[in-house]
């Protein structure tokens, strides 16, 4: 919560993973935050956008939403080559579209300390793949650091600004979905005091533009810079050798630490069994060699525990000792880690039983009382409206992107058919487009739109291609919790300037352009139809608020939000259940009903109703 995260200096305070990074930022006295919001790393900034104002005066910082994490990222850079601190948070895979910048970066180098937090999804809870970031550190030549707790993520944050600015070097932070979103006692430090400051700017282009002369020069620098980093690393404060009994140790990577402490204590109440010894790290890269070679020294075996990628095992490989974890099978190579899977891994290596029966456990027990729920568009969704008139109106191949609209790959919709990466809906309809037969209609939200959907349509409209994009706009970035974006004309810490989506797109050269609401299907329907006739790139904006913005702004301003029922005269023909779909509408011995208690009144199920039955509730009874 928001008053634990602004504590006093002292406190002991309950924090979400990413609330201690937040926190942790404040500490730092940041001058800036950027991000392009993406789970599991969104708390983060939106927890720093609400502070912002409750610190303005006292502890002055910038918060922005930026178009994307490329964007973000550069805006970091600028705010530490003025000499100021930035943090830049996103998901894993948004490193990706910043890593054009970060190997740059990486030459240039730090003046201001410069943190980009990277939140991998182990399990691909949210996300398309399940990359380990810590590659981006060994292939960027940076440093790469990794809390092993919700505490440690808020003082780690705050030690990699100091390193930043000591060695000179963008530091990499990654967390990962159970660290981001667990929550743990967290001790407040002080609140800096800061204003807002304009500096001079100096000039320094031998280090800041990295043409080949310049660049050839900067490598040599960086790789000194990494070689002391790993100095330090070796006796870094958050490395740390624990004695223990036998001949076979455990290296234990980030959080990976905190499961392997339970686990041996599960263990040993099961087994006579003496703790072995224990090697916790937090420098991921530059891997400290000498700390490892002093942990391994006199040890037979060693296992690696860590998050997805064989990160560490892979280094320990090249030492004199015989390494398990994922490469020997002793650990599973995919998906997330927690205690039992830790504990099940100890057990294999240490020739134990562990303290539970997990397989049976998760496999019988857990599955009776946890039925399989399918993700779902929400009661109302504007996009589930879209998504049905888009396949009334014809559209064959469905290429979609990254957002809530996901789901539209579900029964009954079934309107998705591609789904790669932000913005690969339009790119991917380019190609498509060249060569496939059928009605091309790709579907993109509005935020994503903005992140990246831009480029591939301004490339449609200049190789004279021929498709249909929806641009599905419901004027916010929905599924990582409602964040702000150009179209919306609202900044982190206030007012904006819209920009206005329907300009941009006429602006890149489509001629055609069509803005309607999405829950006026049979306008939408005709729009669709109209855009897909038209001889080249066509663009129709569906728009409509997100149905929990739109229900909760009505109950703001008192406006009744009227639920709708099934009347009497309904034939059970199911079309509302097998051509539409709708969390709210259920079948019950045979009849049609809908969910007073998840109905928003949105009324598009009475539109599509062949025989209108679906009314507002209390009306035609």
């Amino acid at each position: 919560m928001l008053k634990d995260v602004l504590g006093k200096e002292g406190e002991k305070v309950f924090l979400l993973g990413n609330e201690a990074i937040a926190r942790g930022a404040i500490e730092s006295g940041i001058d800036i935050v950027s991000c392009y919001p993406g789970t599991p790393s969104s708390e983060i900034t939106d927890t720093l956008a609400q502070a912002c104002s409750h610190l303005r005066g006292k502890m002055d910082y910038f918060v922005e939403y930026s178009t994307n994490e490329k964007v973000a990222f550069e805006t970091g850079i600028g705010a530490s080559l003025a000499g100021k601190r930035a943090l830049v948070t996103m998901k894993h895979v948004g490193l990706n579209v910043a890593a054009d910048s970060l190997f740059s970066f990486a030459y240039v180098g730090a003046r201001g300390g410069f943190v980009v937090v990277t939140a991998d999804d182990p399990t691909m809870h949210s996300s398309q793949n399940e990359q380990d970031n810590r590659w981006y550190g060994k292939s960027a030549k940076l440093p790469v650091l990794e809390p092993s707790g919700v505490n440690e993520a808020k003082e780690l944050v705050k030690v990699a600004f100091d390193l930043s600015e000591r060695f000179g070097l963008p530091m990499i932070f990654r967390t990962y979905t159970r660290l981001s979103h667990s929550s743990g006692i967290v001790d407040l430090g002080e609140i800096p005091e800061k204003r807002f400051e304009k500096v001079g700017w100096e000039r320094r282009p031998e280090t800041d533009v990295v043409l080949p002369a310049h660049a050839r020069k900067l490598k040599l620098v960086l790789l000194e810079k990494l070689e002391k980093i790993e100095n330090h690393f070796d006796k870094f404060e958050f490395n740390w050798i624990e004695d223990g009994d036998g001949d076979t140790g455990i290296i234990a990577c980030g959080l990976s630490y905190s499961y392997v402490k339970e686990a041996i204590e599960n263990l040993r109440s099961k087994n006579d069994f003496d703790s072995p010894p224990v090697l916790k790290l937090s420098s991921m890269h530059p891997v400290p060699e000498k700390l490892i070679e002093r942990f391994t020294d006199g040890l037979k075996k060693v296992l690696v525990v860590e998050e997805v990628d064989p990160f560490i095992e892979m280094h320990v490989k090249a030492l004199d000792v015989e390494v398990l974890g994922k490469l020997s099978g002793d650990m599973p190579m995919n998906y997330e880690y927690n205690v039992p899977v830790v504990e099940m891994g100890i057990a294999r290596v240490f020739g134990l039983e562990p303290s539970r029966d997990y397989e049976a456990i998760m496999n019988r027990e857990l599955a009776s009382i946890a039925p399989p729920r399918p993700p779902v568009l929400c009661p109302g969704c504007p996009h589930t409206a879209t998504f049905y008139a888009i396949k009334k109106a014809g559209g064959e191949v469905l290429p979609s992107d990254i957002g809530c609209y996901t789901l539209g790959i579900n029964k009954p919709l079934e309107a998705v058919d591609t789904t790669i990466c932000m913005g690969a809906s339009a790119g991917v309809a380019n190609g498509l487009s060249y060569f496939v037969d059928g009605k091309i209609v790709a579907t993109i939200g509005d935020s994503t739109f903005f992140h990246a959907g831009m480029p591939p349509l301004a490339n449609a409209v200049y190789n004279n291609l021929n498709y249909t994009l929806i641009i599905m706009d419901n004027s916010t970035t929905g599924m990582t919790g409602h964040q702000p974006h150009p179209g919306t004309g609202i900044r982190a810490c206030g007012e904006g300037r819209r920009v206005s989506l329907e300009d941009v797109v006429k602006g890149l050269g489509v001629e055609f352009v069509e803005v309607v609401n999405s829950y006026n299907v049979r306008k939408l329907i005709e729009s669709i139809r109209r855009a897909i006739e038209h001889d080249g790139v066509a663009v129709v904006i569906s728009r409509h608020p997100c149905a929990i913005l739109w229900t909760r702004e009505r109950k703001r301003k008192g406006i009744e939000v009227r639920a709708f029922e099934v009347a009497e005269n309904c034939t059970v023909c199911m079309k509302c259940i097998t051509d539409f779909t709708c969390p709210a509408i259920f079948v019950d011995d045979g009849k049609v009903g809908i969910d007073a208690a998840l109905c928003v009144g949105c009324a598009v199920c009475a539109s599509i109703c062949p025989e209108k039955a679906i009314k507002p509730k209390g009306v035609g009874r």
